[in-house]
């Protein structure tokens, strides 16, 4: 028996399974949720109840010869699609080889699952083709999708299929579970948790790996480093920003600019977001103005929108043009 690794998705799982042991299940479902929160490891698991022998009331046994090749990645009829390293999006030919495959006979007498992880890469054209299965699936055939926002997939796509918005767990869950990963080993005191929980918008696995990550550390760095070049030389930012953590040490600092901008208005401290950084934040607020916090804001989002949405660009020259607006908003009087 497995049970699953996040407690915040046993509802859900159950719920699910249910419907499996009424007969009142869907053929198409759609889990649509920030990353973060394990819903690959829901999905998995639902799988793997389907397909299992040697079921165990409401989970797989994780033993039997169906449940192996599921971990191996190796069952015949659990298709994962996604899209080649080269491509931008799942192809049409694909999904019509999918559709000749499907409709042949189970190899292993249990059904089918179709599994497009990213939901995102469907085309317009691929996803006009696999409606038409939805529209009339083969028995025992079920399909799973996955999104992160349900405007990635088409109405009619959303229409035919049982929709589940997956909500980050309560922030007491989300702690009362890091504290228990973090059993036996590095030992965080309860704002440190939740710093990194409200920093990773509650998604405790990606909150989890940011505290075991050196970068944890850097962000206080960062922090210094974002005060002295307000002081000094604004460029010194340039040299701790301009890496592969761009955008999220961006965001970091947008971040902790709102916690100043909540010290402003005298709102209470637990609802910052660096619960463990108040003396920098109270540091900000003696340099810095409201109104000019919300101009720093402002020109961070317009810049760190442009790093997303242009592939190509050279970022160098973008967190230049950058610092020197923040510099010119910080400066002027």
């Amino acid at each position: 028996m497995n049970k699953l690794p996040y407690p915040w998705l046993d509802f859900l799982y159950k719920k699910i399974i249910y419907q499996f042991l009424s007969k009142t299940n869907y053929n198409t479902y759609t889990f649509c949720s920030i990353n973060g929160l394990g819903t690959i490891s829901l999905v998995y698991e639902l799988i793997k109840w389907i397909f299992c022998i040697n079921k165990k009331d409401l989970y797989s046994c994780c033993i039997c010869h169906h449940c192996l090749l599921i971990k191996e990645n190796n069952y015949p009829d659990l298709h994962i699609i996604k899209c080649n390293k080269n491509q931008t999006s799942i192809s049409i030919e694909l999904i019509r080889d999918l559709i000749k495959n499907i409709y042949n006979s189970p190899y292993q007498d249990k059904g089918k699952i179709i599994w497009f992880p990213y939901a995102k890469q469907l085309n317009i054209s691929s996803s006009n083709a696999i409606l038409k299965i939805l529209e009339e699936p083969p028995i025992n055939t079920w399909f799973f999708l996955q999104c992160t926002n349900k405007y990635e997939i088409l109405s009619t796509i959303y229409s035919r299929c049982q929709f589940w918005n997956i909500y980050p767990p309560s922030e007491k869950l989300g702690i009362f579970w890091l504290k228990n990963k973090f059993k036996n080993k590095i030992i965080f005191k309860k704002k440190y948790i939740q710093t990194a929980l409200r920093l990773c918008n509650h998604a405790p696995i990606y909150a989890y790996k940011l505290l075991n990550n050196i970068i944890w550390k850097d962000r206080k760095t960062l922090y210094n480093i974002f005060i002295s070049s307000l002081e000094e030389d604004i460029m010194k930012l340039l040299y701790i920003l301009n890496n592969k953590n761009i955008l999220l040490y961006l965001n970091w600092i947008y971040l902790i600019l709102l916690d100043t901008i909540k010290l402003h208005l005298k709102i209470k401290e637990k609802y910052f977001y660096n619960l463990d950084q108040i003396i920098f934040i109270n540091k900000i607020s003696n340099l810095i103005f409201i109104d000019k916090i919300l101009l720093m804001i402002k020109k961070i989002l317009y810049y760190r929108n442009i790093l997303i949405k242009i592939n190509i660009i050279n970022h160098e020259l973008v967190l230049i043009n950058l610092l020197l607006s923040l510099e010119k908003i910080y400066k002027n009087k």
